[in-house]
């Protein structure tokens, strides 16, 4: 039997950019489908709505436009110049909401995506595609996070490059975004005979060239569905599926509770700000940020997100209802620092812009981001236990003094030279090499006695950590690959050390990552921060391929080390 192969259809009419959205807990109804959009944006725009009868699904558009009678630029430039002028700004917004076997999808044009009600979002549904649907060895862009810092971190690669070019593949950064070169036959981008490279971008939204007639449209909806459901991810990027949504309502609900508890106490819980996703590409627009508790509040105005202000409005909140007023709180941004109502931009539930990180009594680690609560995959995160134990040593191989309070890295690794007869404090003392022409590698922090590489660090998050197990990789390679970097090292040795030598050929044999945590927890693997956990494993395996063995150590805080002292 032949196989079927579609004709062609001519590139310019065949294919439409756009950007699609799946949502969930709406029914696929036309009724339904309206009644998810607020009634006060459909009359804010003036909406006109029409039942799509032509379609073979329950389908509907609207369409209208935000307009203003004054510009939000109009005050500034007329108090400049003395020109009184008043231009008006106007947006067009449309959508198309259909339902394809049962799941209702929204198709966006113009500011038509601003319609699209967040709460029935599906957060990840182009991630999930995405994953599925690109060339790994040609990523264009990427939006990531790194948890426990509030970071968002945006990558661009016009001309295409591997995955691993970012970085995202040690598991340190949650990926909101990735848009890569689309590897899909079936759809209607790629049967329409058009040989312009084509992407795909994937997040909340999947945004790429969809059939541009109702049948293509539809057909390509149900295929995009159909891998989403049915096929894995790419073995490149099924890291990006490692950390999942708690799906859960009895966990939820526990989860809830203890971030209520947590937030009651002063430093109870690890949270920092966050920018949501969907807020991303308007932060470039907001002068002023507006937070409010309830509807009968006041809005407090800043010229950023005053977490500040947020976590100690919440610390004040009766047991139980800490979680519950945050849900129930708003962000406003705006145009414009005078926050008027006709410079709203965008107005977002206020846990949209909370990061929390839980750690359980069982051990189990969650992270609360985008108003939704993620875990780490447990048999991931037991591989990564059994690397962490190897290396945090309860019986270091190196004896480090107590940090004082008020010294900050550098004294530190002075105060060791000084204490600790053999150690040599490098502490910025970097090397050049023809890679490193600028600013030089850091080899190390501290060389100990045996000519031990020692990197210390004093951190409160992953990022100082990732950033740190980072460094000793980096510092190896270069010993080990650049001539250069083994005879700067020798030379930084004998000038500081007072003539002392290094061994012909000096190659390290062992790395150790002296950490003071701050809050001054003891170093263990329950302490250690999730992702650092990763970046940690990642480290030690990437050192141990090059015949260096990895160690951790945890700095004892001043106070800590005295009293062992008098117990003893």
């Amino acid at each position: 039997m032949s196989r079927f192969v579609p004709e062609p259809v001519p590139p310019s009419t065949a294919t439409s950019n756009r950007t699609l959205y799946r949502l969930t807990g709406v029914e696929p109804t036309v009724e339904a489908m309206l009644d998810c959009i607020p009634a006060d944006k459909l009359d804010d725009m003036g909406a006109e709505i029409q039942v799509l009868s032509h379609y073979d699904v329950p389908a509907v558009a609207l369409c209208g436009s935000f307009a203003k009678e004054e510009s939000t630029w109009c005050a500034g430039f007329s108090r400049l110049t003395g020109w009184e002028v008043r231009e008006p700004s106007r947006r067009g917004a449309a959508l198309i909401m259909l339902a394809v076997d049962g799941e209702v999808y929204v198709v966006t044009f113009g500011d038509g995506f601003r319609l699209v009600p967040g709460e029935f979002k599906d957060r990840r549904f182009g991630l999930r595609f995405v994953i599925r649907s690109v060339d790994p060895d040609d990523i264009r862009a990427a939006v990531s996070r790194t948890p426990g810092q509030g970071r968002t971190d945006i990558s661009m690669l016009p001309g295409g490059a591997p995955i691993g070019v970012l970085a995202l593949d040690t598991f340190t950064k949650l990926v909101d975004k990735l848009t890569g070169r689309l590897n899909r036959p079936e759809l209607t981008v790629a049967l329409s005979g058009d040989g312009r490279v084509r992407s795909a971008e994937g997040g909340s939204g999947l945004r790429l060239p969809y059939g541009a007639d109702p049948a293509a449209l539809i057909s390509d909806i149900r295929i995009i569905a159909k891998v989403s459901r049915e096929e894995l991810p790419l073995p490149e990027l099924e890291f990006v599926e490692s950390v999942t949504p708690v799906q859960e309502q009895e966990m939820i609900a526990s989860l809830n509770l203890a971030l209520d508890a947590a937030l009651g106490t002063l430093g109870g819980v690890r949270a920092t700000a966050t920018v949501p996703s969907d807020s991303l590409d308007d932060m470039d627009q907001v002068r002023a940020v507006g937070v409010r508790f309830g509807t009968r509040e006041d809005r407090h105005f800043s010229d950023a997100f005053d977490l500040d202000y947020v976590l100690g409005r919440l610390r004040f909140h009766r047991p139980g209802h800490r979680f519950p007023a945050l849900e129930d709180g708003q962000v406003t941004l705006y145009s414009d620092d005078r926050a008027r109502p006709g410079d709203i931009i965008r107005t977002d539930p206020l846990a949209l812009w909370i990061e929390a990180d839980l750690l359980l009594d069982d051990g189990r680690r969650f992270v609360f981001l985008e108003a939704r609560w993620h875990e780490f995959d447990q048999a991931y995160l037991g591989g990564l236990a059994i690397t962490t134990r190897r290396v945090i040593t309860p019986t270091p191989s190196v004896d480090l003094p107590p940090w004082r309070d008020g010294d900050d890295e550098q004294a530190y690794n002075k105060s060791v030279q000084r204490e600790r007869p053999g150690f040599l404090c490098l502490d910025r003392k970097n090397v050049r090499t023809p890679l490193h022409r600028k600013n030089g590698v850091e080899v190390c922090d501290l060389l100990a006695p045996d000519n031990t590489l020692v990197m210390v660090k004093r951190a409160s998050g992953s990022d100082a950590l990732s950033h740190l197990f980072s460094q000793g990789i980096v510092a190896v390679e270069a010993l080990l690959n650049q001539p250069e970097a083994r005879a700067g090292f020798a030379a930084k040795v004998e000038e500081l050390g007072d003539g002392r030598r290094l061994p012909e050929g000096f190659l390290p044999h062992r790395v150790v990552f002296a950490i003071l945590l701050k809050g001054h927890d003891a170093l263990t693997v329950d302490t250690l921060y999730p992702f650092a956990q990763v970046a940690l494993a990642h480290a030690a395996r990437t050192l141990r391929s090059y015949g260096v063995e990895v160690e951790v150590v945890g700095i004892p805080p001043e106070g800590e080390a005295d009293a062992g002292q008098q117990a003893a």
